[in-house]
């Protein structure tokens, strides 16, 4: 397409692959995750590519127009807006790059549901600032023993898949016993992959939707976040 959307992939053969894992140990679930989220991670870096690029090549143009003027010692009313423009541009592209970084981390320690949204958020922002409208409520405490690849991979589908079918997403993290991230559209909501919910579901990730929003519960830190082998 060529506003950069692309359909979220399917984790191929995730659900057996996860099954398998449970019984083969900790190093198989590791792998899952892992390919769970480099396909996820992909999509993402493509679908903010162009934009981060305009961004960049934004900064690039007006500084120019900046150097070219006060060369010519323009008064500074013809040099300011474009010069403003600039730190604008540079401001949204330096904030998604360290988003962008920030995902491509290795997770140290519980993962932070709250701060993965809010890490996308900056990534779609740097194209439209008010399509990923962001509400925290969780104090800190949005912390889980789900391995930071699956939290990851979780919480990018889903609002990816959002954006998918609607130009205006609402995200919101509270903590209530559980974590709950909350995805609104605008329309109506996807559902995610089944065979991402087989990953996740095995670490105690649950998903539920009504009506426009799909509801994605996290266990808390301290919770058990072992994937249960199959029967």
């Amino acid at each position: 397409m060529t506003d950069g959307r692309r359909a979220v992939p399917s984790a191929v053969e995730a659900e057996p692959a996860a099954q398998n894992a449970a019984a083969e140990g900790g190093g198989a679930r590791d792998a899952v995750a892992a390919a769970v989220w480099v396909q996820t991670f992909e999509t993402l870096a493509n679908r903010i590519a162009h934009d981060l690029r305009n961004a960049l090549n934004a900064v690039a143009v007006n500084l120019e127009v900046v150097r070219a003027r006060s060369a010519r010692g323009a008064e500074s009313g013809a040099i300011a807006p474009f010069a403003a423009t600039a730190a604008g541009q540079y401001e949204a592209a330096s904030s998604a790059a360290e988003a962008l970084l920030a995902l491509a981390r290795p997770q140290p320690g519980d993962a932070d549901v709250a701060a993965i949204v809010g890490h996308l958020g900056r990534l779609i922002g740097v194209r439209n600032d008010t399509a990923l409208r962001v509400t925290d409520t969780a104090g800190g405490r949005a912390r889980t023993p789900v391995p930071g690849d699956i939290v990851r991979a979780v919480v990018a589908r889903s609002v990816l898949g959002a954006l998918d079918v609607g130009d205006s997403v609402a995200c919101e993290t509270t903590v209530d016993g559980d974590i709950f991230l909350r995805v609104t559209g605008a329309s109506h909501v996807v559902s995610p992959d089944p065979e991402l919910v087989a990953v996740a579901s095995a670490y105690g990730v649950r998903f539920a939707s009504q009506g426009n929003t799909l509801e994605v519960r996290f266990p808390v830190a301290g919770a058990r976040a072992t994937p249960s082998a199959p029967a």
